[in-house]
């Protein structure tokens, strides 16, 4: 019997400010302490922190409703937004598609239509090195039915395994890596996470922090 996939539906799609508030709070009751997401991205301290400043905007704006405490509102509210996606992302990829690991983050699902197999490596993967200090950022395309990438980080011998270490997961095709030791080459690679696990590592490419 085939196992059935789940995705994280976040139901951003016209949400208010107010409901957007309760849902991320609702998250992060859920995941603190929660074995199966062990390490959230981004943190749940970040998010909370998001969520303290949206209610503070909210209840500003409903003593005055003015242009304002509307432009807060609204940057606030874009902030936890973007949160909510990126934890969302998360939740899918630790949980691998299962549906009560998703339910116990609090979050709500819905079922493949089509199941998606094997994923392909994210393709042209580029490093480059930028005038920041310690900052490079990894560029790579994107692969069909993906829920978020893993980067990865190896600042020796790219060729031993040991060397390897995750550095973050994101939703996005771009990471900027910072903190990194300057005139130094480090080594990065990704894979892409969907329902049926995760994909081949990419290539690999390197750059030296500034």
């Amino acid at each position: 019997m085939k196992k059935v996939y789940y995705y994280v539906s976040m139901g951003f799609n016209r949400i208010t400010p107010f409901v957007l508030l309760t849902k991320m709070r609702n998250m992060v009751v859920k995941m603190t302490a929660n074995a199966n997401f062990a390490t959230p991205v981004p943190p749940l301290a970040t998010v909370t922190a998001a969520c303290d400043t949206l209610e503070t905007t909210i209840q500003a704006y409903q003593l005055n409703p003015g242009p304002l405490e509307h432009s807060e509102r609204a940057q606030a509210f874009e902030v936890v937004k973007g949160l909510g996606i990126d934890l969302g992302s998360y939740v899918q990829a630790a949980s691998n598609g299962d549906l009560a690991k998703i339910e116990s983050a609090g979050c709500e699902v819905r079922r493949s239509s089509t199941p998606i197999g094997q994923l392909h490596a994210p393709p042209n993967v580029v490093a480059s090195g930028t005038a920041y200090t310690g900052q490079i950022i990894i560029r790579f395309g994107g692969v069909k039915g993906r829920s978020g990438y893993n980067v990865f980080i190896c600042s020796g011998d790219p060729n031993v395994e040991a060397n390897w270490r995750m550095l973050d997961f994101t939703s996005k095709n771009r990471y900027v890596a910072n903190g990194l030791p300057s005139d130094v080459v480090h080594y990065f690679r990704v894979n892409a996470i969907g329902a049926a696990g995760a994909s081949p590592m990419s290539d690999v490419t390197s750059a030296k922090a500034a």
